[in-house]
């Protein structure tokens, strides 16, 4: 996983497929609509306002086929991180969708506003948490194919 201020991202484009041309999109936004950008390259750009939830019960994710880059545009996310070799699968991954669900100890890092984390195929990773209550915050996720 890589973990830095947003601004220090365009360092890893030559090793990030598709981040280039995500990180021109951001540049070129206008206003932050929820949803989801569909890029030439056929990557994705999802624009989300999301309660931050308690890490009680969530689950991790990760994926085979897509990068995630997670951008916290607003407010200030705590995500939990594990190497995808010890956490256990809920379920079986689906390849449809592009995601594994799974349990384990994860470690859990803050992700305040301006900040950015990329998780590859290896990191399971649980988003959308709080070690605190309750709050919102905005985010961009950039779905990258591998």
């Amino acid at each position: 996983m890589i973990l830095c201020p947003y601004k220090d991202l365009g360092r890893y484009a030559p090793v990030i497929p598709g981040l280039e041309e995500a990180m021109q999109a951001v540049a070129a936004m206008k206003q932050w609509t929820p949803g989801t950008i569909h890029l030439p390259s056929g990557n994705r750009i999802l624009v989300q306002d999301i309660t931050l939830k308690p890490t009680e019960g969530a689950l991790f994710e990760a994926h085979r086929d897509y990068l995630d880059v997670q951008y916290i545009v607003e407010g200030e996310e705590t995500v939990g991180w594990a190497p995808l070799d010890n956490v256990t699968p809920t379920v079986e991954f689906n390849t449809e969708k592009d995601i594994g669900r799974y349990t384990g100890q994860a470690q859990f890092i803050r992700i305040p506003a301006g900040t950015c984390y990329v998780a590859y195929p290896e990191d399971a990773h649980m988003p959308g948490v709080t070690l605190d209550e309750e709050k919102p915050a905005r985010k961009l996720v950039f779905k990258l194919k591998l």
